[in-house]
């Protein structure tokens, strides 16, 4: 028999939104001699620092075997067996659950649902975090309204091609708490807004070395995070609604960045060489700070490059000089 149980992950792309869904399938045999009638293979994946990842997915089905008539599909991929999940289970793991039982209930994901790219999980959704791993094609991951102060975030499984992630509102205390972010070798946007963000951890920023934007806006930094000004890549920064009241020196080493937004913070001044050495800025955003405005004038200096928009207090300028 198959039990009617699904559960559903939400997927967007573009302005359309998609639910795709994990089925529950109860297999049952009359004896341990009777044979389940599926052929399951482990597909490994490699994760980033060596490690190995194994997926179990249904190879083969015998046709008149219990496990065709009862439901499961060729390419299938079994996520948990009577409830417990299969992440890191090798072959004799699996084969040891399905022989010692007379009924086994599985739960899987079908190829064209654990193919997506763009998946978003919000409020309610908390279980489907349970199953980010068996999707290995995912390139954006949106989280919201989702509480992790506690339990945290655990992404130590998550395919390591995915190119943009998004945790808003989740009430993260610290990077720290997404388990294995550091992993995402090819993370080229992060963002972060709406936590409860005190500090950025150096060790973990540092190892997404092909991330350009990052996004802290609306957190409870009180600092300006130094660890971002050793990102070479960087050329987007965000860290508007904080509690910034000074730019660092080595802000003059972020030879890479275009857009720097520090919107509603406390800085009382705009050191010169954040415009004059930073080779690459093209737009610099500072509104609701304790800035004075200027006009016409960008960190007390005229020697500004072409094309250069800035945004201070209540006043606005392009300058359009050569």
């Amino acid at each position: 028999m198959i039990s009617g149980d699904s559960g559903k992950l939400v997927y967007f792309e573009s302005h359309l939104k998609y639910q795709i869904t994990t089925s529950q399938i109860t297999l049952t045999r009359k004896n341990k001699k009777t044979n389940w009638g599926v052929n399951v293979s482990n597909i490994i994946a490699k994760l980033y620092d060596g490690l190995e990842l194994y997926l179990a997915t249904v190879q083969s089905l015998d046709e008149k075997g219990i496990a065709k008539k009862m439901g499961l599909k060729e390419r299938d991929q079994i996520l948990e067996v009577n409830g417990k999940s299969v992440r890191g289970w090798q072959s004799e793991d699996l084969l040891a659950e399905f022989s010692g039982n007379l009924s086994v209930t599985v739960t899987v994901i079908s190829i064209e649902d654990r193919t997506i790219t763009d998946l978003f999980l919000m409020t309610n959704r908390e279980n489907d975090l349970n199953y980010l791993w068996a999707l290995r094609q995912l390139v954006k991951l949106s989280i919201c309204n989702i509480d992790f102060s506690g339990t945290g975030l655990d992404l130590s499984a998550i395919t390591t091609t995915l190119h943009e992630l998004i945790v808003t509102n989740c009430s993260l205390k610290c990077v720290t708490q997404i388990l294995g972010v550091g992993r995402l070798v090819s993370l080229k946007r992060l963002i972060l807004t709406h936590n409860n963000l005190e500090h950025v951890d150096e060790k973990t920023m540092l190892k997404l070395k092909e991330l350009t934007d990052l996004q802290l806006g609306y957190n409870n930094l009180k600092s300006f995070p130094t660890v971002v000004t050793r990102m070479e890549k960087l050329e987007e920064l965000s860290l508007i609604h904080n509690q910034i009241s000074v730019l660092p020196d080595e802000v003059v080493q972020m030879r890479s960045l275009e857009k720097l937004h520090l919107d509603n913070n406390v800085l009382t001044e705009l050191p010169e060489y954040v415009t004059l050495q930073l080779p690459q800025l093209r737009a610099l955003t500072l509104e609701n700070n304790k800035i004075a405005p200027t006009t016409g004038q960008v960190g007390g200096s005229r020697k500004t490059r072409s094309k250069f928009y800035y945004k201070i207090g209540v006043t606005d300028a392009s300058i359009a000089q050569t």
